[in-house]
């Protein structure tokens, strides 16, 4: 118990986050995270009694819960768009194709929100608290990490240039879909790709399983495997194996600033970056 009568939250559950300003060092380190540091309060009322927090139960397993919850989520929706609209599985025409997409990608990512809220309101705070979305408010720092999104999208392109040649390959599958796309489909797929994808995968990625995984690992460690996941479900989508390699590049700097900041808008905001480009280039041409 605190000196305040409050739980005190054992040592292997509480959630890390970046050691002060002026103590950040060159390069991460398990230093760069306190294993003892609390979890950030949502902002008090004024006047409003202390509330006392709970212990964080959720971890590693989690992670595959909810992620599998929005796999099973776009599947189930997926199948009921084409059974309503009296398409013909397997020979989806263009625009079909592209509006089942967009709804089963929608789909996946409610699949995710809910279960995640579920499970971090029953194991934990809730997802303000345990996973400091909000912890973070540097607007101008946020709206950088944005245009940095922008550049590191053209940064990684031509590092993976050499691969994409040897596959050859152009890219992920969305560019050839909003090639394709009119109306409501192309609208569905940008905001999925645009803002919708960079919010939840970041919750997922940044916020559930490097978490999760802070607890376990030194920093350095739970950012290289939360990256390396985050790069290998796009395996999912088979268009996208040649560039998972920037893609890890991707979760790699998101993890960094999700710890050094504490929070999740940093990094959200770099993964819109990166995205929006592809989505303006497709819509574009």
């Amino acid at each position: 118990m605190d000196a305040d009568g409050s739980p005190m939250l054992r040592r292997d559950l509480d959630v890390p986050y970046s050691c002060p300003r002026s103590a950040h060092p060159a390069r991460i380190t398990s230093a760069t995270v306190s294993m003892n540091a609390p979890i950030p309060a949502a902002p008090r009322v004024p006047g409003a009694p202390p509330m006392r927090r709970s212990p964080v139960r959720w971890g590693i397993g989690d992670f595959f819960w909810v992620f599998f919850a929005g796999i099973l989520a776009a599947t189930v929706v997926g199948v009921m768009t084409v059974a309503v609209a009296g398409w013909e599985p397997g020979d989806l025409t263009d625009p079909q194709a592209v509006l089942f997409n967009g709804i089963s990608a929608i789909a996946q990512f409610v699949g995710f929100a809910l279960v995640l809220w579920l499970l971090l309101r029953v194991k934990g705070n809730g997802v303000r608290s345990d996973l400091g979305v909000f912890a973070d408010r540097d607007w101008g720092v946020i709206v950088a990490c944005l245009f940095a999104g922008v550049a590191s999208q053209w940064v990684f392109g031509v590092l993976i240039l050499p691969i994409n040649q040897i596959a050859d390959s152009d890219g992920q599958e969305l560019v050839d879909q909003l090639d394709r796309a009119s109306g409501v489909g192309v609208v569905l797929l940008a905001i999925t790709a645009g803002v919708l994808a960079p919010i939840f995968e970041e919750l997922l990625f940044r916020g559930l399983l490097l978490r999760s995984l802070l607890r376990r690992m030194p920093a350095w460690a739970a950012v290289v495997v939360s990256s390396v996941a985050f790069g290998v479900v796009h395996f999912l989508d088979p268009a996208t194996i040649p560039i998972v390699p920037a893609l890890i590049g991707l979760g790699i700097v998101s993890a960094v600033l999700a710890i050094r900041s504490g929070g999740l808008l940093r990094s959200i905001a770099l993964h819109m970056g990166f995205n929006l480009v592809t989505v303006v280039i497709a819509i574009a041409s």
